[in-house]
């Protein structure tokens, strides 16, 4: 027995020795293939085994193990990878990205992070990369076709333009519908420059309100490469915590923060070229004259046609040029369990299409965080950015002048040569001699009358948060948005403008300042299987603006553009104030991780409404059952994650700041002193308020491969704000009133996944479809129509809202017609049409679709992103101005028989078909065709190939050893655009980002054309 025992026992150590003798150690660093950084803390585990390793700050590890072992290694928010040992000592490891485990955490309102799951409501994620893959300066545009439900019109396609975004139709007759932009937690000012209505400065002068100049939204002082995501959160339910400022939705910014583990570099740039995408085609017969006769003193293309061999100028081609950018970005960051920090700079040089504009933004911006103690945690940032920009006269142009750039191509004929601006003396060359009927040259327009302006801005925040227990937390956010706006606008001596025939200029500037202060509570407790949160909130916001206008006329020297060189000179002051104070309060529950309830109030104190009616509260509720779980579908292959969801929500909305009682302006007319401002006092306004639903459907299939959510809603808004005109013997033009009502309601259908994954191959898929009918369900008596000032751009069509029609309807005048609609003809043979406006069409899109496609091949990745949209008339303002200079195509066949299709009306009052031929004349086409607006009102339907970008990312064993990451890319804009809209490009928004209502999506008339353009660029780290 003992000999049995012995030999066992020896045997056990023999098998030991064995075993350690197989033993070796393996090293090896992890690191992210997103930027090639350390990954510290990540798991490394023998397969089958219990325990293990953590990468270090520097992401090294060191474990042993045998040689017929597998290693394990797995981190949050990135796919766990196997690596078989081998011979191999030394393993080094990247890790993916797991974008599906990524979008299982939200950031929402107050910077609060929630399980995708136990959210009752529609929202979506736009990740970084697809941000940087629009290769756009403005984040706004960077969405474009990316989010279901939102529509996103651009103003021009001039260096740095605005962008204006809607989030399931408008809500407001009259005011602002864009949703609130939020960063870290801090509300970011979204305002876009509008001229002032005071007499002395601004409209008098500059303009009409904005329209004349392309200028930017302040949120694209953004710099996307500082955005670590998006969060679009689109209903009421979704915002409700944020109360008034959000009843338009919300857009939730988050951005890059440091990581801990050894400091590292990234450094990318970005080259484009641009050029004019479409232009529109022009008659090339008919030169200078009227009648058919040449004559040098008319401006318009109705002359004599050119003769053989005549020189003729392709003023309208030849005009743009090839716009150029540059766009340098570098990061440094780092850190340790302790503290991170991230510092980046970045700097973007753009030039336009149109020749002396440009636009210049420049970012620094530095974030870190620090961990004082196992309870307390400290963030913050501070964000400085200058932006600078020269841009054209656009649109209508100058008070009482002749228009923009643009409108003054269409009225040069091509027999003389626009490039010669300037005589030998250099005074102005004129195309006629009339001082106030001559069309300003473009080139004199964008050589001596400039539009430029400059911005410094600083966003700063800082945020505590104190954590006594596991279950209890306090957080304070102080936040600050500061800027500072200047706007220039220059008239040259011998500008075409009555009564400023000497030159001038104009300048505006803007200060402002928010304040934001943010205090939560949170409990989070589990009892059994419920698990239960709840937050208490307060939220303080105020916002100053202080602005200046300053109106000098006559240059004493034409070559010297100061004001202290005016001869007459005004100045205005603008002073306002809002502050908001919230108190708010959320309850959340669930049942087994199956069924979640969430109920919301806030309650919300604003100074721009009067003392009875400026507290008022609002309520939201939301309910989701996930019932795959009840149905046991979890490991189902094909179904295996089903939610549904219900929410409710009323959310009230404010107006702007001295709307109660009209204040005092200074009387620049007779007498002097002060009078009182355009609106009148209503001490019994009551705030917006708008009331939500919405169902939604959430679903995920092939093992969590696709997912689908599909969201009904409908909502509506009641005791509109607006302002209708009333007598001016009331000593007031307009009066903000409440009264009619605005109802959306729609379909939202999203589809995302990665339908294809192997070694060296993957598809990723996003696909997202929106539908959404506006209505405004009726106006307060005696309104029949509320008409947009700032959407009013030719003298025939304009944005306006009529009762059972959509809030951006288009007004114009019409042909008359008989009961079936057909034209009626008069006696002499023309189309008969009415001065009066009427409904015209709507430049709402009926629906929309984008689908992004990426395909990764090893290191190469291609993807892209095509844009849909199924109707929203356009008005062509464009080809309207043309028909009245006798350059459009449409002129061609001037003097040729026709005979129009109509219907002539007998004496019995029956109507028979037209058959009276008459000639094409410049009467007809300038005095009947140019009087209709319906003539110019086209469908704006497009498909739209937005981007396509190819990359290829560098193997490291081909990188120098200081390079972690390299990665090359090219990106090409707008390289496909089908449409049977016959102008430049139906996405357009001419009036600015900034038009409240219906804004000005839709208007087509003197804008920078859009571009079609490609980026090259290379990103590296280190």
């Amino acid at each position: 027995m003992r000999k049995k025992l012995l030999m066992l026992f020896l045997g056990i150590i023999l098998l030991n020795m064995q075993v350690v003798a197989q033993q070796i150690t393996v090293t090896g660093k992890v690191t992210s293939s997103d930027d090639g950084l350390p990954l510290p803390g990540v798991s490394v585990k023998i397969k089958g085994k219990v325990g293990g390793v953590i990468t270090d700050a520097s992401g090294n590890y060191s474990i042993k193990a045998q040689n017929d072992e597998v290693l394990l290694f797995s981190y949050i928010g990135y796919l766990s990878q196997e690596k078989p040992i081998g011979a191999a000592k030394v393993i080094n490891v990247v890790l993916s990205v797991d974008s599906k485990a990524l979008s299982e955490v939200v950031v929402t309102a107050f910077n609060i992070a929630q399980d995708r799951k136990s959210i009752n409501y529609a929202f979506q994620n736009v990740a970084s990369k697809d941000i940087e893959e629009s290769r756009q300066q403005n984040i706004v545009n960077a969405l474009q076709g990316k989010i279901a439900g939102a529509v996103i019109t651009s103003s021009g396609g001039g260096p740095g333009e605005g962008a204006n975004i809607v989030l399931r139709g408008a809500t407001s007759l009259d005011g602002d519908n864009q949703p609130l932009f939020v960063v870290d937690g801090v509300a970011l000012d979204n305002s876009s420059f509008a001229e002032s209505l005071a007499p002395g400065a601004g409209s008098g002068f500059n303009g009409i309100l904005g329209r004349s100049v392309g200028t930017p939204n302040r949120a694209s002082d953004i710099n996307p490469e500082d955005i670590e995501s998006v969060t679009v959160l689109k209903g009421p339910a979704a915002a409700a915590l944020y109360g008034v400022k959000a009843g338009n939705g919300a857009i939730i910014i988050t951005t890059k923060k440091g990581k801990t583990g050894s400091t590292s570099i990234v450094y990318n740039n970005v080259f484009s070229w641009d050029n004019v995408l479409r232009l529109p085609e022009t008659q090339s017969i008919y030169k200078q004259g009227t009648g058919g006769v040449f004559d040098p003193t008319s401006r318009d293309s109705y002359g004599s046609p050119f003769l053989p061999g005549e020189t003729m100028y392709d003023n309208l081609g030849d005009f743009f040029i090839t716009g150029k950018s540059q766009t340098h970005n570098v990061s440094v960051s780092g850190g340790s369990e302790k503290y991170t920090f991230r510092l980046s700079v970045s700097n973007a040089n753009q030039n336009g299409v149109v020749p002396e504009t440009e636009y210049g933004k420049t970012s620094a911006r530095l974030a870190g965080t620090a961990k004082v103690s196992d309870k307390i945690f400290i963030t913050g940032s501070a964000n400085y950015i200058r932006t600078t920009g020269k841009r054209p006269l656009q649109g209508p142009g100058l008070f009482g002048g002749t228009g923009g750039f643009l409108v003054s191509i269409f009225n040069w004929p091509k027999n003389d040569n626009m490039k010669n601006y300037l005589n030998p003396d250099g005074t102005r060359r004129r195309l006629i001699a009339s001082a106030t009927g001559d069309t300003d040259n473009p080139y004199f327009t964008i050589d001596k009358n400039p539009q430029s302006d400059s911005n410094d801005r600083f966003l700063g925040n800082v945020g505590v948060e104190y954590k006594p227990l596991k279950w209890l937390s306090f957080n304070y956010t102080f936040g600050t948005d500061l800027y500072t706006e200047r706007n220039r606008s220059v008239r040259a001596v011998g500008t075409s403008l009555p009564n400023n025939l000497n030159g001038g200029v104009g300048e505006t500037v803007n200060s402002f300042q928010s304040l934001t202060s943010n205090f939560l509570v949170t409990a989070e407790k589990s009892f059994g299987d419920f698990n239960t949160s709840i937050i208490l909130g307060n939220a303080i916001d105020q916002a100053k603006f202080n602005t200046i206008d300053v109106l000098g006329l006559i240059f004493q020297n034409p070559d010297f553009i100061s004001i202290n060189n005016t001869v007459n000179r005004s100045m205005i002051q603008r002073n306002s104030v809002k502050r908001i104070i919230g108190v708010f309060a959320s309850a959340s529950v669930d049942y087994k991780k199956t069924v979640f309830l969430n109920v919301t109030g806030r309650n919300d104190w604003t100074s721009t409404l009067p003392v009875k009616n400026r507290s008022f509260f609002y309520p939201s509720i939301s309910l989701g059952y996930e019932f795959t779980k009840t149905l046991q579908l979890e490991d189902d292959h094909w179904l295996n994650y089903g939610k549904i969801r219900v929410s409710y929500a009323d959310v009230g909305k404010d107006t702007a700041p001295y709307r109660i009682e009209s204040p005092l302006q200074s009387n620049t007319f007779i007498g002097g002193g002060f009078r009182n401002g355009f609106f009148g006092n209503n001490p019994e306004l009551k705030p917006e308020n708008r009331r939500s639903y919405e169902i939604g459907l959430d679903l995920q299939f092939l093992k969590q491969r696709l997912r689908l959510d599909a969201t009904l809603y409908r909502d509506r808004t009641i005791n509109q704000i607006i302002a209708p005109r009333v007598s001016q013997a009331t000593g007031y033009i307009l009066q903000y009133i409440n009264g009619g009502s605005v109802q959306n309601k729609g379909i939202e259908l999203m589809l995302s996944g990665t339908p294809v994954k192997n070694a060296n191959f993957s598809w990723d898929v996003n696909f997202n479809f929106a539908r959404n009918i506006n209505e405004v369900l009726f106006l307060p008596f005696p309104l029949t129509i509320l008409r947009n000032s700032d959407a009013s751009i030719i003298n025939v069509a304009e944005g306006a809202s009529y009762p059972g029609k959509s809030v951006s309807s288009i007004s114009a005048t019409d042909y008359i017609r008989d009961p079936e609609g057909r034209i009626i003809i008069d006696a002499n043979g023309y189309p008969t049409f009415n001065t009066l406006f009427s409904y015209a069409g709507d430049r709402a899109p009926k629906y929309t679709l984008g689908l992004n496609n990426t395909f990764r091949y090893k290191e190469l990745e291609l993807s892209f992103l095509l844009d849909i949209r199924k109707g929203g008339d356009v008005i062509n303002g464009n080809e309207w101005e043309l028909v009245r200079s006798g350059l459009s195509k449409q002129t061609e066949n001037r003097g040729n028989p026709v005979v129009f299709d109509g219907v002539v009306k007998n004496p019995d009052g029956s109507f028979s078909k037209n058959t009276k031929q008459v000639e094409l004349t410049q009467g007809y086409l300038e005095n009947n065709l140019a009087a209709v607006g319906t003539a110019f009102i086209e469908d704006g339907s497009w498909i739209r190939l937005r981007t396509v970008t190819l990359s290829y990312t560098v193997k490291k064993k081909y990188l120098p050893k200081v390079f972690s990451t390299a990665n090359v890319f090219v990106t090409g804009r707008n390289l496909m655009l089908l449409t049977h809209y016959s102008g430049i490009d139906p996405e357009v928004g001419v009036a600015g980002a900034g038009v409240r209502g219906g804004g000005s999506a839709g208007l087509d008339y003197g804008g920078v054309p859009s571009r079609r353009g490609f980026d090259l660029g290379l990103k590296v780290g280190f």
